[in-house]
């Protein structure tokens, strides 16, 4: 059974009831997501509803600001990509290169990328879009 964002938040203790009722209600004007409301209302946090999405897709999170990128990944990924893609390579090891990705439901280019790095395995984890935007700048076009 896949459980939703609201209730998986529920269970966490990191929302009420009210909350979640608050944003299925307006959710059914604006269509927004409920994981974005719940942010824009700032009942949560963006870390901590990306840290919720990341269990309930069974994938690791990664805070890009505090970990060190490995300059190897960067080297073999091409900018074009990350930057389509919004990924940012952050560890190779052996033949596996590890990415960081905005979104669970995104697509990228899997097959694409073990293609071009010539890497058995790629193994993505989650990270926030502004972390991955800001990882990309710092690690592509160093001043």
């Amino acid at each position: 059974m896949v459980w939703h964002i609201g209730e998986l938040l529920i269970q966490k203790k990191l929302i009420s009831w009210e909350q979640l009722e608050d944003v299925l209600q307006e959710q059914k004007k604006t269509k927004e997501m409920t994981g974005e409301m719940l942010v824009r209302k700032k009942y949560i946090s963006q870390g901590l509803l990306y840290k919720t999405l990341a269990d309930q897709y069974a994938m690791r999170y990664i805070d890009l600001k505090k970990i060190k990128i490995n300059p190897r990944a960067v080297e073999i990924v091409p900018q074009s990509i990350a930057e389509k893609y919004l990924l940012m390579p952050i560890e190779v090891s052996n033949d596996n290169l590890v990415i960081a990705i905005s979104s669970p439901l995104n697509v990228w280019p899997e097959a694409e990328l073990k293609k071009l790095t010539a890497m058995r395995e790629i193994k993505a984890v989650l990270s926030l879009p502004e972390d991955i935007k800001s990882a990309i700048q710092e690690n592509y076009n160093p001043a």
